[in-house]
């Protein structure tokens, strides 16, 4: 009973870390470059923060499971069939989540957005251009008023649609595409890493397994002559 178990945590071990590995390289190989043609950098910005959020809540979820079945068919193992590759393999999955650490090390310190505000310059502009919004609706409004004075009601609506089209057009122009781009290549190198840690483990316990199966097979052999 105990071994099918084992057997069954080591399946689901090895499923979700194979998962894994396939959705980050996926993630930095196929959906990034696709994002980055989107027409316009406030529409790429949106679907990256979007994209990162999902990803890190369900990479997050394979990561847990598949370390924690690894760790529990350890424990469950009986004493001479405790085999370390549980163990390694358990580490790797969990030390996918710590890859925020890793790749700094290696590629740099990930981009400041401009949007954070976190330089003097930044946060300069970013005050001038909301300054400069307030200004044009303040005179939006006030071409409204005059216009319902003079013109009417239609003058006052054709006005109104301009201003309102004028602002979209400067929100969007807010959003640096150069930013952009540099936010998406750190988070595909990243998933890049990622990958690579999620494919030590996931090698590591497919040689685990064949290994297993060839011992028992060994075992039956042995005990058949």
């Amino acid at each position: 009973m105990a071994s099918r178990k084992v057997s069954a945590l080591k399946f689901v071990g090895t499923v979700s870390l194979g998962l894994l590995t396939g959705t980050s390289y996926t993630l930095s190989a196929l959906a990034l470059p696709s994002l980055l043609e989107l027409p316009s950098a406030a529409s790429a910005s949106k679907a990256l923060r979007t994209l990162a959020s999902a990803a890190s809540t369900h990479l997050t979820s394979l990561a847990g499971l598949s370390g924690s079945a690894f760790l529990l068919a350890f424990a469950l193992s009986p004493r001479g069939f405790r085999h370390p590759y549980l163990l390694y393999t358990s580490v790797f999955c969990l030390g996918t989540r710590l890859s925020d650490y890793v790749t700094p090390s290696l590629f740099g310190a990930p981009p400041v957005s401009s949007s954070g505000g976190s330089s003097a310059s930044a946060s300069a502009a970013a005050a001038q251009r909301r300054q400069a919004r307030r200004d044009r609706k303040a005179a939006a409004r006030r071409g409204m008023e005059a216009s319902y004075e003079d013109l009417g009601g239609s003058g006052s609506h054709s006005d109104g649609t301009v201003s309102g089209e004028e602002l979209d057009d400067e929100h969007e122009h807010e959003v640096n595409g150069e930013d952009v781009r540099r936010e998406a290549e750190y988070f595909a190198r990243n998933q890049l890493v990622q990958t690579a840690l999620a494919g030590v483990g996931f090698a590591m316990a497919v040689v685990g397994i064949w290994g297993d199966g060839v011992v028992s097979v060994s075992e039956t052999l042995v005990l058949e002559l």
